[in-house]
């Protein structure tokens, strides 16, 4: 690996620490049997409102929109657009996904509707 490449990948494992800039959110998945597995994973959040404004503030993540930063890694699979993501127990669709430096950006709505 290079070593540009080798400083990127440090950066994520920085990033993605909960004790510097990530917190331990809940993503809860379904395997093909319906089994819910809930984990507490290190992610980075932003959230928004409605009509696209940044929330200065909120207690877990109870917004409209938010997009989740994650370790691809950590995650085990890379979501896919219009598919159901449930973040701290609440259910958002996919709007975008792309993978930025190593890092697995997840856009998320809540359907318009009110938590």
């Amino acid at each position: 690996m290079s070593i540009f490449k080798d400083t990127l990948a440090n950066d994520v494992l920085i990033f993605m620490n909960s004790e510097e800039f990530a917190e331990i959110h809940t993503i809860t998945t379904y395997d093909q049997q319906k089994k819910r597995t809930d984990r507490k994973l290190p992610v980075i959040i932003e959230s928004f409102t409605l009509d696209g404004r940044p929330i200065e503030h909120a207690e877990g993540v109870s917004v409209h929109n938010a997009v989740v930063f994650i370790d691809p890694d950590v995650l085990a699979y890379t979501p896919r657009v219009d598919q159901d993501f449930y973040l701290d127990f609440m259910k958002y669709i996919v709007v975008d996904v792309s993978n930025e430096f190593g890092i697995l950006k997840i856009a998320l709505r809540a359907n318009g509707t009110r938590p």
